[in-house]
């Protein structure tokens, strides 16, 4: 027997409610998107919520246990919800039989839709027609699918005749989709599918049997197609597989395999291992790429070039939360092959660094030990192997106010030169230590005293001893009748030869004095600035120690140090502002030193370095730094850096501009324009002016619709006169890269993903 009531009559039928399982629930509102008018119905079981305008229950017979909610339905079962015009419902198993605009969001978030669907909530399984089903990042359309997640971590839908898309235009105008046969999908997981025909804009142009795709990690097939004058047409190709994926546990191991054709090169392959495991305290990887024969390999390395190829690994480790694990080994066939065929990593490190290390970061001390081999013989290197270092905080000794500091290390060095030349490698075994003590003071409120004394013993166990060598020279002349004189002159020169082990004792003394000034105002709109201005001096004197560079084998800076009587001038700047909000910002940093050298010789100049670090954020969005030295002593500029960052809703700029005493003064920038969502525009170039050289201006055109984007890139890199006489030629490109708008790669070109 059925009959309809009201709401009146559930709010005094407590007994039939009891029977039905059903309840009223005076719960704060109703589910989210209803009227007030809506009425709200509670579970027996605690676990079910019922929102509906109208229900039809029924006390007895095969019907009983079954009510019919109609009228903006609603019903939420642990993180279900499930709503439709009309439900009928069993609160005694779970079964649901809704229909007319029916939709069921699950815990992920997935969205299914269509026009009557059949499901046992507590099981989490159904079945549907007209089936219009999101889940991220999918879109799908079918003609019916099923879903089941009992006993499995997640919900499983099964679909038939499959449409799968990404695009959010309406069905008939996607801009990309597949037609599969069959398709499961695991929200949140992936996607596998069988008899895939890919389309785009419409047009089918592949037939795939089988497709699996992880919706969060990037696998499968990527190509980049296009042209450049010393590669010729070339097709760049990687299918990236999972070796192991436990999400749960966020351990990865992938595999890439390349295949690269270049109509002027050649054919090459490679195969890349990419790890991580857990949170990033564990990942690198291992790549190698080979091309067996070069058809148009450089002068440089000769027309018989029959192999060109490249083995890199990299790797870091946290092992813990204060060790850390470094690893870098780059393995090459000859000096271009990473400029010919991975230019920005050859712009990146144009030799190759090889090392791995270990350091425990301590509470009040660091610790490392490391190896930096040579693994080319093609490079010249100071190989240190091993080296192990230990540095100690600064720590206060009791409460005397007295710091100390100490930094040692221990290291068996070598210096290795390139395969051919004529100077001999040397090594030697060093260990340094040095200690220092400060005593830092305020005087007055506003003057700081900084004492410092320090001593450094460096141990060799090989030196270089000077001695004279004379020798006897002969040479002839000719007088102007032809007659021939010999004379003979004795010549004294002084040589270097390996002498035995040393200690050598570095003695330094010094202080550093500022203060410290404040200005404050406030501008005419209200904000509330500061000024702080302190001007600094740094005293430092190191006497000439018993053991003098040109005595002492070479490898780097301990080696060179040597005598020093030298004051820092500075004057440091700061000028704030306090936002909105309270928070302080800075907008301006300026640091204005000078060297000067209290103990000159005669050929020096009294003042030897002048130097600036400046830095400005005239907005948000906006940075600007600079920072140089001018060697007075030579009356140039030694070294300075330029960089400009500045971005915006609608760009962004990179600049940047490097000189480095004969060696470069690069130039290199990079412009980015969003007009709007479709199209974005890039202009990047280089610029070398101590050659006068263009280095490389090109840029990109990418065109982004609702899923799919599409980028052109082009430049040209101008030839140049090498120093040998010969001849770079210029080279040019154009390559186009494409991407589904959902699954970025985390690199945009293939070439620099090997």
């Amino acid at each position: 027997m059925q009959s309809t009531h009201d709401f009146r009559f559930f709010a005094t039928a407590t007994a039939a409610a009891a029977a039905l399982a059903l309840s009223i629930s005076s719960r704060g509102g109703p589910l989210d998107g209803f009227s007030a008018s809506a009425r709200s119905f509670k579970q027996a079981d605690g676990q079910t919520d019922v929102m509906a305008d109208d229900a039809e229950y029924s006390f007895g017979g095969d019907s009983a246990g079954w009510t019919t909610f109609s009228g903006n339905v609603a019903i939420r079962y642990k993180g279900f919800e499930l709503r439709a015009d009309r439900i009928r419902y069993n609160s005694e198993t779970g079964d649901a039989e809704a229909s007319g605009n029916v939709s069921l969001v699950g815990q992920d978030g997935t969205l299914w839709k269509g026009e009557e669907l059949a499901i046992n909530l507590r099981e989490r399984a159904g079945a549907a027609r007209a089936v219009d089903l999101y889940t991220r990042p999918f879109r799908v359309l079918a003609d019916g699918g099923a879903f089941d997640a009992a006993g499995a971590p997640g919900q499983i839908y099964e679909i038939e005749n499959a449409t799968l898309t990404t695009c959010t235009n309406e069905p008939g105008s996607f801009h990309w989709c597949v037609r599969a046969r069959t398709a499961r999908f695991r929200p949140g997981d992936d996607v596998t599918a069988t008899g895939v025909v890919p389309r785009l804009f419409g047009i089918p142009f592949f037939y795939i049997p089988w497709y699996w795709k992880d919706l969060e990690r990037h696998y499968g097939f990527r190509f980049q197609p296009g042209y450049k004058h010393s590669w010729g047409a070339y097709l760049l190709g990687t299918y990236k597989l999972p070796i192991l994926r436990d999400k749960k546990n966020k351990e990865f191991i992938d595999s890439y395999t390349f295949a690269d054709f270049r109509s002027d090169r050649g054919w090459a392959v490679g195969e890349k291992a990419a790890w991580e495991f857990g949170e990033n305290d564990s990942k690198g990887y291992l790549t190698g790429w080979y091309m067996p024969s070069d058809d148009d390999p450089p002068d440089e390395i000769g027309p018989d070039a029959d192999e060109r190829y490249r083995v890199r690994l990299q790797h870091s480790w946290n092992a813990t939360d204060r060790d850390q694990v470094l690893v870098q080994g780059l393995y090459v066939s000859d000096t271009r092959v990473q400029k010919d065929f991975f230019r920005e990593e050859w712009r990146e490190m144009t030799e190759p660094e090889n090392y791995a290390t270990w350091t425990h970061y301590g509470d009040d001390y660091t610790a490392g030990l490391s190896a930096r081999p040579r693994l080319n013989d093609i490079y010249s290197q100071v190989e240190r192997l091993p080296e192990a270092w230990f540095s100690l905080n600064s720590l206060e000794l009791g409460e005397t106010g007295v710091y100390f500091e100490n930094d040692d290390s221990l290291a068996f060095l070598r210096r290795v030169f390139e395969k051919g030349s004529s100077r001999e490698d040397y090594d030697s075994f060093r260990g340094d230590a040095e200690f220092r003590l400060s005593y830092p003071r305020k005087y007055f409120g506003c003057l700081s005293v900084v004492p410092r004394a320090g001593y450094r013993a460096t141990y060799y166990d090989k030196t270089l001893e000077s001695y004279k060598s004379r020798s006897v020279v002969s040479s002839a002349t000719t007088n102007d009748v032809g007659q021939v004189s010999w004379e003979t002159s004795e010549v004294e020169e002084v040589v270097s030869r390996e002498g035995g082990s040393e200690l050598r004792s570095i003695f330094e003394v010094g202080a550093e004095i500022s203060t410290r000034a404040y200005g404050y105002w406030d501008a005419a709109d209200g904000t509330e600035w500061r000024h702080v201005a302190e001007p600094y001096v740094d005293w430092t004197l190191r006497p000439r120690p018993d053991l003098r560079p040109f005595e002492i084998l070479q490898f780097d800076s301990v080696d060179a140090l040597d005598k020093e009587n030298t004051a820092r001038l500075g004057w440091r700047q700061r000028w704030q502002y306090r936002r909105p909000d309270g928070s302080p910002r800075e907008f301006a940093y300026l640091d204005l030193w000078t060297d000067i050298n209290l103990d000159a010789e005669d050929d020096e100049e009294a003042v030897s370095d002048f130097g600036w670090d400046a830095r400005q954020y005239p907005s948000d969005w906006m940075r600007l730094q600079t920072k140089g030295v001018y060697d007075n002593d030579a009356g140039e500029l030694d070294r300075a850096d330029v960089v400009l960052v500045s971005w915006h809703d609608v760009f962004r700029c990179d600049v940047e501009y490097l000189w480095r005493n004969d060696r470069n003064s690069l130039f290199s920038g990079s412009v980015t324009w969003y007009p709007n969502e479709r199209w974005a525009f890039n202009l990047f170039g280089r610029y070398e002016f101590e050659t006068s050289q263009v280095e490389e201006v090109g840029g990109w055109i990418q065109r982004s619709w609702d899923c799919i984007a599409l980028r052109l890139v082009a430049s040209v890199e101008p030839g140049y006169d090498k120093d040998d006489g010969s001849k770079e030629e210029d080279d040019w490109r154009i390559t186009l890269a494409g991407w589904l708008t959902d699954f970025v790669p985390a690199r945009i070109l293939e070439e620099d993903n090997r």
